[in-house]
């Protein structure tokens, strides 16, 4: 009889265990969701999903059915699913604007929403996702309704959430937030903020400042010198982007651009703006234009246009002008570069910037003879040789 309990036992607890998961009401009526969270006092959990999502149905298969996400879930939300394409779920698409799957939302009993998080998680990802969304002091929409009182702690945490969940209104709000700041360099985290979050600033006078006083950043200890050069470039890009698009405008003041570059950094200015509308004309689909601008680039390095930075030009755009068949042309001039003494080590360049098209290009017997070349070479430095041979013993396990 002992033996027959313990096997009863053993049988329950598996078969218990096995059905682990979060329960789930499938497409309901909404309004019935909303009255049986307010009865319940809880928030509701929505996962917005797509037939043909991949990620959905593997958050189905593994993140839904674990033990842990399970007894966390089902003991603190209204959990609903909805097809986003069918039935109510188009109009809560538009609703809480739903535009990638899985779309996981956390919404109060009133229909508010308060979190959400995107694309699959794993478990324990999951359970801490929903531990933020019950949480009043991280839940994002929740910091973003009050963003103006944050300290400068949580709203760059807050920064943090809106790059992850791209949100658009962002740009607006941390303008706004930098321009009640006193100083917006004034402690570590206004200079995080500034480092790693804004996309562009309040006003020229704001970028004035921090490029003034980018040696104070530096001094801080957490960002290099070479760290801070770079976001300059991309803060005054940034400011002068924004401030040249006026109205209806199809395309932005350029010279409106260089006129800011040329102001904040004129040593780099040449490159960046060109650069700058050899990526804009891409992005618009007019290749001449864009082939025109980056010819300025190729026809000025030396002389302007520092040729390491033309390579990594070289790299962004080569993949780009393959593909409309406008790259030899490119690629010719580009090799026939001559370069000063001082600059005769950076010539293995050439054929690493080449080596990285091929593998764009994905056309990999090419790429395989000039990385073998290339490790053959004295003149390649020991780091790139280890990159290829890295890159080659990839290649060889497809």
């Amino acid at each position: 009889m002992k033996r027959l309990v313990w096997a009863l036992s053993l049988f329950l607890m598996t078969a218990f265990a096995n059905a682990a998961e979060i329960n789930f009401m499938d497409n309901p009526a909404w309004n019935t969701v909303l009255e049986k969270a307010k009865k319940e006092n809880k928030m509701i959990f929505l996962d917005g999903y797509a037939t043909w999502c991949g990620p959905c149905k593997t958050m189905d298969a593994e993140t839904y059915k674990n033990q842990a996400v399970a007894d966390y879930f089902n003991a603190n939300f209204i959990n609903v699913k909805y097809d986003m394409e069918k039935g109510e779920g188009p109009k809560l698409a538009e609703q809480y604007q739903v535009t990638a799957y899985p779309s996981l939302l956390f919404i109060n009993a009133n229909g508010n929403i308060l979190h959400k998080g995107v694309g699959f998680h794993e478990a324990a990802d999951f359970v801490t996702l929903g531990q933020t969304a019950k949480n009043p002091e991280t839940q994002f929409f929740t910091l973003k309704n009050k963003a103006m009182e944050l300290s400068n702690a949580q709203f760059v945490k807050f920064a943090a959430m809106a790059a992850e969940f791209e949100d658009e209104d962002f740009t607006q709000i941390s303008n706004d937030y930098l321009a009640k700041q006193a100083d917006i360099l004034g402690n570590a985290d206004l200079i995080d903020l500034v480092m790693n979050h804004i996309e562009t600033l309040p006003d020229e006078k704001s970028l004035a400042y921090i490029i003034a006083n980018k040696d104070k950043i530096v001094k801080g200890g957490k960002y290099t010198a070479q760290d801070v050069e770079e976001r300059m470039i991309g803060l005054t890009l940034g400011y002068a982007v924004s401030g040249a698009i006026q109205g209806d405008s199809e395309e932005p003041d350029f010279a409106a651009v260089k006129t800011v570059l040329d102001k904040y950094i004129p040593e780099k200015s040449f490159f960046i703006y060109h650069f700058f509308q050899t990526q804009y004309f891409l992005n618009s689909k007019k290749t001449d234009d864009a082939i025109k601008e980056f010819n300025i680039l190729l026809d000025n390095t030396p002389a302007k246009v520092d040729f390491e930075h033309l390579c990594n030009a070289m790299m962004t755009f080569g993949p780009v002008l393959a593909e409309e068949g406008k790259l030899a042309p490119m690629l010719t001039k580009f090799e026939s570069i001559v370069l000063p003494a001082k600059d005769a080590k950076k010539a293995y360049l050439k054929d690493y910037v080449k080596a990285i098209l091929f593998i764009k290009a994905k056309d990999f017997e090419k790429f395989k003879a000039l990385a073998n070349s290339m490790i053959a070479n004295p003149d390649t430095p020991d780091a790139i040789k280890e990159d290829l041979k890295s890159a080659l013993a990839q290649i060889g396990k497809m």
